[in-house]
Order: structure tokens, then C-alpha cells, then sequence
């Protein structure tokens, strides 16, 4: 059995320091080098820091580190639906849930060791999910589909649904599709924004249009995921393609489509008509917009409640290999766009 004096080998350190290191001892003075050349050599020879004898009578605690900013979150109920979710099924299984920026993480890793999983809510670089695999090797990834390591993944298939909505519009004679959405935003470990076109929908959109040999009729807009950008982004369009507007419309959710509404309506567009739109995420709002509204519905609840199933099974030592579950989404069909 591996014991603390096989870690101090590998690390090359006392044992007392890494006693100290792992039982995260605050009033040692070590750097963070060594602190991380501790906590790898202990990975390396599987030794079990979560389960050492002091710890063993502690609840069950789940950090959620969430990169979505709280007006996104406002904007957007699908993200608040997901951490309620996880609020729910942690208090169901009587865990703890305690709620971090990514910020937070990077400056307390004492913290993250001793945490039992770690669920990272929205996209990160894949090089901060390594830095954070040396402190704490039970990661699940929530929304973010993109990362090859060695975590589990918890995703919608945005990809899948996205070419079936497009397969519509192409069947109902539609090719000049235009695609309206936010930006992917990555979070490194100083809490910087990194802007990129990385983002599902995008890419499926992309995918698809070439794929039909549509490359050239590719169109789309970035921006903010909130309405006012909706708006803004739409406005551009009908400036830029007075002569040829598109006559079908994909836009990445729906507090954009509620900016886009306003937008095409404004300019006298009849949307269902002059213009197909379908959207994403299936709020409250969606069914009550005029026209109302044909959406993707995304299963955020059942996501959340996933994410700590998962969790729980890594932390019981239930399983050892890496999961990844990708949830299907429905759509709702309304009058925005009514597929032949």
C-alpha cells in the first residue's frame, strides 16, 4: 500500500511535508512548485488523498465553479435552471455545495484539494482544467464538450439538433440562412475573458451550410449573449443586407431572439413570412412572444442532476473510467417557423 513516505520519495521532500502539504496546514511556508510536485507524485502512484484517515468523517463536498457572469445568468434562465438543479440533487443527497469563481479556485488550491469533485459550469482552457487536475483529479465539465482529458463530460448535443433545424429550413426551400449568436467565451486562470467564434451552434451552422454546398451563402453575427445585443446585431444585418435579406434565421438563444424580434418587426419584417426564425433554450418568454416562438428545448434540470450523479459515482469509487453523457434536445415547433 502507498503511504505517505512513497509520496516524499517521488516528490523528493520530508515526509512531514507532505503530511502537511496534503492536510492543506496553512501555516506552512512551501512553494507552490513544491505544493504541486506533492500533489502530482501523489496521483502518480495513486495515492488516495481524499480518503486519508483525518478526513474520512467529513460530508460530502462539491465545489461549483461556474464562468457565467450573473447578467448572463439573469438574461438567460437556462444557466440558473442548472445550478439549481445541482443545488437540489446535493441537498437531496445531503452533500455541499459550495460555489466558486474561477478566480477563487486558482488562488486557493488547499481548497481544491480537499474538495471531493470539482463541476466546472461553462468553458474554460483546457490548460486551466490540467493546472486544476494536479489538485483534484474528480472534474466534471458542464457544458463544455470540447476537452480531450481525462474528466467527465456533461453536455446538450447542440451539433445534432442545430443540422436538424437547418435540414428544415433547406426542405422548406430556405438558403439564405443566416445564423445570429453569441460569442465562446473561454476563462483562464486570472479570471480573463477569451472571446472566439469556438461555439457549437456556430460550428454546427458552418458545418452544415458547407456540407450542403452552401459555403458561400454563410452569414452570421457576433456578439453579447443578452436582447439589447439581439437587436443590435440584427439591425446590422437588414442594414447590410437590405437587397437579400436572409429569408431564415437561426439565433443562438432565446433572450437573443427577444432583441431580434424587435429588430425585424420594427422594420416591418413579418416573422413566419417575410422570415423563419428559430432559437434555443425554450423559456418561459418564448411561448408568449408574437409570434410565438419555435425553439430548441434544452433539458437544463436534468443536466445539473447528472453532474452530480456523476460526481457521486467517481467519490464512492463506483467506477474509474470517464463518463461522457450527451443529452438529446427536442424541438418545439411554433409559428415563427413552421417546417412543410
Amino acid at each position: 500500500m502507498v503511504g505517505i513516505r512513497d509520496v516524499a520519495r517521488r516528490a523528493q521532500v520530508s515526509p512531514g511535508t507532505v503530511s502537511r502539504v496534503l492536510n492543506a496546514d496553512e501555516t506552512l511556508s512551501v512553494t507552490d512548485s513544491t505544493k504541486e510536485r506533492i500533489y502530482q507524485a501523489a496521483r502518480e502512484l495513486n495515492y488516495d488523498i481524499k480518503k486519508r484517515k483525518y478526513n474520512r468523517a467529513k460530508t460530502t463536498t462539491i465545489g461549483l465553479v461556474s464562468t457565467i457572469t450573473r447578467q448572463r445568468e439573469i438574461d438567460d434562465p437556462y444557466f440558473s435552471e442548472l445550478r439549481l438543479s445541482m443545488e437540489e440533487e446535493c441537498q437531496k443527497r445531503q452533500f455541499n455545495l459550495e460555489q466558486y469563481t474561477l478566480t477563487d479556485i486558482f488562488k486557493k488550491t488547499k481548497m481544491i484539494s480537499n474538495l471531493d469533485a470539482l463541476v466546472i459550469l461553462g468553458t474554460i482552457e483546457q490548460r486551466s482544467i490540467e493546472k486544476l487536475l494536479v489538485y483534484n483529479d474528480t472534474i466534471i465539465l458542464l457544458d463544455n464538450p470540447d476537452i480531450d482529458l481525462a474528466v467527465d463530460l456533461v453536455y446538450t448535443d447542440f451539433s445534432k439538433v442545430t443540422k436538424k433545424v437547418l435540414s428544415l429550413f433547406v426542405a422548406a426551400g430556405h438558403q439564405e440562412i443566416a445564423y445570429i449568436g453569441g460569442y465562446n467565451i473561454d476563462i483562464d486562470e486570472q479570471g480573463n475573458e477569451v472571446a472566439n467564434e469556438n461555439e457549437k451552434r456556430l460550428k454546427a451552422y458552418k458545418e452544415f451550410m458547407t456540407e450542403q454546398g452552401l459555403a458561400d451563402k454563410i452569414s452570421y453575427k457576433l456578439g453579447e449573449w443578452e436582447p439589447l445585443e439581439g437587436k443590435r446585431m440584427a439591425d446590422e444585418l437588414l442594414s447590410e443586407r437590405a437587397a437579400n435579406f436572409p429569408t431564415a434565421l437561426l439565433v443562438g438563444s432565446d433572450p437573443l431572439s427577444v432583441g431580434v424580434y424587435r429588430s425585424l418587426q420594427s422594420a416591418g419584417k413579418v416573422i413566419g413570412q417575410d422570415v423563419v426564425v428559430s432559437s434555443y433554450d425554450d423559456i418561459e418568454i418564448a411561448e408568449f412572444l408574437t409570434p410565438n416562438l419555435t425553439t430548441v428545448k434544452v433539458n437544463a434540470k436534468e443536466l445539473g442532476k447528472a453532474a452530480v450523479r456523476l460526481a457521486n459515482e467517481k467519490i464512492q469509487k463506483e467506477r474509474e473510467v470517464n463518463v461522457t453523457l450527451s443529452f438529446p434536445a427536442k424541438l418545439i415547433i411554433r409559428e415563427s417557423f413552421v417546417p412543410d
